[in-house]
């Protein structure tokens, strides 16, 4: 078929107008840039007539709705020398997919590869036209059309054609994104061919005035698209607002739309065009018909973001959430990014998916720092297990045992240090409380000869050894070290660990109650290291929990030696306890037989006395010895006998205070071994505290003791009446013995609900506030009281005793009182209940022992 232009012919193009392409590129420089070289590559390289290639971009603008370029393809092709009916024809080339089989039976028709071109505005050039802009139209012909175009044409003319289409997509991307910017170059045009319609003949004239009047709707949707502009710029704000990556793609896969974000990845979204226009340029001959079959997918479908946009179109499925895909990217650089895709598919009126949206976000660093929070929380939870690992020791742990353990913890937080910070050594320093001299040395990343050499050079000396005085006042306040040790400050240093090839020192400070007890040392060799933030706020908490493990340790010792504490109390304690209830029982004996002996000489005595008398009645001489008595009664002996009963009276009230002193270590005795027995009957209470009153109204005429009983009935309840007598009498006994002899002391009885309380009250100097629970205690005795009557004497148990009877008779004790306005002691009885007939009731000649 003969043609006017062969495959290497470009026409010259008198159009002056920049490209409205380049104008919407210009928003982003770097990009605009990009598609001029592109540009001038296709020029300089395609294998594809200057005019087809005009003819096709405008053709493009026309079906893809484009109108932003349409005046501008227009008056290049009219500078081109095409004519106008040319151009009518070229716009009246129908786009629809029932057009397509028979322009495709036309190419078919073709027997071999294209020698020449054809004619423009020829059938044969509308066929290859309309095959070549298929391509970039949705439908099936358009693998039919790869096909024919492949047959028709050379590899490199292939190629050519594949690197043009990308490049009109491409600027029909950057129209779509800056529509504004595109607009008056189109209307430059425009205006133009207002101009050159004066110098065309009429019937020109009619067609060009027609054809722009088509043009200036574009397609039979331009109403409805005019009237969704405002929406769309709305649309298009929020979308270019949005800090991800948004790509929306046709029914076929093809990118019709990318925000500002995914333009400046557009190099990664779409395919390499310098790649194909060089491919082109070399010819088929060099890439041979397998090269050309891969790279001819024309867009992002082989890219690795192509994995969820298949998923939306092909499956239905939208991507969202726990979903979204991570895909690593190669970038120019050769480094890698990260991306986060989600999605879902765009469905038409009638429900079919028509299109895809795509959002991508880049998670580089989201996705570094999740897994560096990963390793780091996994590290801190492996060092808390190793904090407490050793704390369920089924059986004590010997000083060997502990030192080890604590060495294997502290081996495991520098092993996992290392892992997080990815550093060359981490040495964890334990020091002596007192003397700051290293106590423990674990290092981690050194071989053992090197962790032998040193542990022999720094365990057991002081800290001071390495440190300046001002950079240990500046650990014992909490402040981190970075030692540079090529500074001359640090040439001691340095000269100590030389054979480790360390360029710098991060030193942490250990610190519990402003007290330094280790360091946390940190290095990476001899390479540079700047520590980042999180590095420093980590190495920070690993220092903190080696000093948990060292105050865990000093914490065990304390331990330790409080059980050998405890336990040797313990022994003492059951030793005493014994050697209390044996010597009570030992002495209680010896007691009573000196009592009862002092009682007996008494008596004898008492009966020698007035034997004396009878004899000196019976005396019939009357003699009188100068002082006028009887010479039997006068006698030396008998004078110094008259005196020996008062001195047994002192001697009984001595040994009945021992006794009673005896008796409270027995009861004391018996409580701490919890044998204390109580023998429980039904009585009155009153009964029995009548009882004790007047027996202690006998012991004591000279003072005044007065009981009230404020209830008339009999107040039963359910005692062992020994031991509650033992009660009143203590209180008694303290009234009489810390109250003034002048003064009454008043013993009440009353009845309160379902209980009975006794009261004991006197007007003596009182109980201090701070003082009122402690007396209760045993061997307590309350100081600066002073005694006014009886012996001061006493082992500080009798209200100890007190409390614990009535305890286990289910009662309570208490004490009211103020300084100097006396002290009333009282206890508290639960009443028997009138149907409880049925209690134990003992043997009345039980007594407790």
């Amino acid at each position: 078929m003969q043609s006017s232009e062969s495959f290497s012919s470009a026409n010259a193009d008198s159009c002056e107008l920049p490209p409205p392409y380049l104008a919407a590129a210009e928003a982003e420089p770097a990009q605009c840039e990009l598609l001029r070289q592109q540009e001038q590559l296709i020029d300089s390289t395609s294998l594809l007539p200057v005019t087809f290639r005009a003819r096709l971009s405008a053709l493009l603008s026309y079906w893809r709705q484009v109108p932003q370029c349409l005046h501008y393809w227009l008056v290049r092709l009219l500078s081109q020398g095409q004519g106008v009916s040319a151009i009518v024809t070229l716009f009246q080339l129908p786009a629809s997919d029932e057009d397509g089989p028979a322009w495709l039976k036309l190419l078919a028709m073709q027997a071999g590869p294209l020698q020449r071109w054809p004619e423009p505005a020829s059938a044969l050039e509308q066929a290859l036209l309309w095959a070549a802009a298929a391509l970039l139209l949705p439908g099936e012909p358009a693998e039919q059309a790869r096909s024919e175009l492949r047959r028709l044409l050379s590899p490199a003319a292939y190629a050519s054609l594949q690197a043009l289409l990308a490049f009109i997509q491409a600027c029909h991307l950057w129209i779509s994104a800056y529509p504004e910017r595109a607009r008056p170059i189109d209307e430059q045009a425009r205006q133009l061919l207002l101009r050159q319609l004066q110098h065309r003949e009429a019937r020109e004239q009619e067609e060009l005035r027609s054809l722009l009047e088509r043009l200036d709707s574009c397609t039979d949707e331009a109403i409805s698209r005019r009237e969704l502009e405002l929406y769309r710029r709305q649309l298009r704000s929020v979308l270019e607002a949005i800090g991800d990556s948004v790509l929306l793609y046709d029914q076929r896969g093809r990118l019709v739309y990318l925000n500002a974000v995914a333009r400046r990845l557009l190099p990664l979204l779409q395919p390499d065009h310098a790649r194909l226009a060089s491919l082109a340029a070399r010819g088929g001959a060099e890439s041979g018909e397998g090269e050309a079959d891969e790279v001819s997918p024309l867009l992002v479908a082989e890219a690795p973001a192509y994995a969820p946009l298949r998923r939306i179109l092909q499956e239905g499925q939208a991507i969202a959430g726990e979903q979204a895909l991570d895909i690593s990217l190669q970038l120019a650089n050769g480094g890698e990014a990260i991306f986060s895709f989600s999605g879902a598919p765009v469905r038409g009126s009638r429900g079919q998916i028509i299109g895809a949206l795509v959002i991508g976000r880049e998670v580089t660093a989201r996705r570094r720092l999740e897994q560096r929070a990963h390793t780091a929380l996994s590290a801190l939870l492996a060092m808390a297990e190793a904090l407490v690992q050793a704390d369920n020791e089924p059986a004590p742990i010997q000083e060997g045992q502990r030192e080890s353990q604590t060495r294997l913890i502290m081996l495991r937080l520098g092993e996992l240090t290392r892992q997080v910070l990815g550093c060359r050594r981490v040495a964890l320093l334990g020091l002596e409380r007192e003397t700051e001299r290293v106590q423990h040395v674990v290092v981690t990343g050194v071989t053992p000869q090197q962790e032998r050499l040193w542990q022999e050079s720094v365990l057991g000396a002081p800290l001071s050894a390495f440190l300046t005085a001002a950079l240990l006042e500046r650990l014992r306040a909490g402040e981190s070290l970075h030692i540079d040790l090529e500074a001359p400050e640090f040439s001691h240093l340095r000269r100590q660990i030389r054979s480790y090839s360390v360029r710098a020192l991060l030193i942490i400070p250990m610190c519990l109650r402003e007290r330094l007890i280790g360091i946390l040392s940190v290095d990476y060799g001899a390479e540079e290291h700047r520590y980042s933030p999180e590095e420093l706020a980590l190495a920070a908490a690993v220092a903190r929990m080696a000093t948990l493990v060292l105050e865990r340790e000093h914490l065990l010792e304390e331990r330790a030696e409080a059980r050998a504490s405890v336990l040797a109390l313990r022994e003492a304690n059951r030793r005493m306890d014994e050697f209390i209830s044996f010597a009570s029982h030992e002495l209680r004996a010896p007691l009573t037989v000196l009592k009862a002996n002092a009682q007996l000489i008494k008596r004898l005595l008492q009966k020698a006395s007035a034997l004396g008398r009878d004899l000196s009645n019976k005396n019939d001489s009357g003699e009188q010895d100068p002082t006028g008595h009887s010479p039997l009664l006068s006698h030396p002996v008998l004078q110094r006998l008259a005196g020996i009963p008062e001195l047994l009276d002192r001697s009984i009230a001595q040994v009945d205070l021992l006794d009673r002193l005896v008796g409270d270590l027995l009861d004391f005795s018996r409580i701490q071994s919890e044998t204390l027995q109580l023998v429980r009957r039904r009585l009155d209470l009153a009964a029995i505290v009548r009882e004790i009153v007047q027996a202690q109204q006998q012991v004591h005429p000279g003072r005044d003791i007065r009981l009230i009983v404020e209830s008339a009935d009999e107040v039963l309840v359910e005692v062992d009446a020994a031991r509650i007598g033992q009660v009143l009498t203590n209180y008694l006994l303290n009234a009489l013995r810390y109250a003034p002899p002048d003064r009454p002391i008043e013993v009440r009885l009353r009845v309160e609900g379902q209980r009975a309380r006794v009261l004991v009250r006197d007007e003596g100097p009182g109980v201090p506030p701070e003082l009122q629970q402690r007396i209760w205690e045993r061997f307590y005795r309350a100081p600066g009281i002073p005694v006014q009557e009886g012996s001061p004497v006493g082992l500080g148990l009798g209200l100890h005793i007190c409390r614990t009877i009535i305890q286990l008779h289910g009662g309570e004790v208490g004490l009211e009182s103020q300084p100097g306005q006396g002290a009333t002691f009282w206890f508290a009885l639960p009443l028997a209940q009138a149907a409880d007939l049925s209690s134990a009731i003992q043997s009345p000649d039980q007594s407790p022992a």
